[in-house]
Formats: C-alpha cells, sequence, structure tokens
C-alpha cells in the first residue's frame, strides 16, 4: 500500500464512522454520548488501522 492509499482508506473510515453516528435518532442522551465520543473512536479505529496496515 502507498501513501496515497492508506490516506484515502484512513479519510473513508473516518466518513463511514460520521455516517454512522448520524444515523442514530436525533435527540436523547444516547446521541449526545456518541458524539462526544466520536473523536476518541476515529483515534482508535485510525491507530488500529495503521498497525494492520504497517504489520501487513
Amino acid at each position: 500500500m502507498n501513501f496515497m492509499t492508506k490516506l484515502a482508506l484512513g479519510i473513508l473510515t473516518a466518513l463511514a464512522m460520521l455516517a454512522l453516528t448520524f444515523a442514530i435518532p436525533r435527540g436523547g442522551p444516547m446521541r449526545d454520548a456518541q458524539l462526544v465520543q466520536f473523536p476518541l473512536t476515529v483515534g482508535v479505529w485510525a491507530i488500529f488501522v495503521l498497525l494492520f496496515v504497517k504489520l501487513k
């Protein structure tokens, strides 16, 4: 995998997670909790993807 493929994979992963975050019904504590934890979730997935790509 070259740099552009890794970058595209990271961007698509973040966009998919953002879309899934907004798929939660509007209002309520569940949506608020998801929005607060979104940056942490993206960070964990980014580390996982980078480790997987590097080890592969």
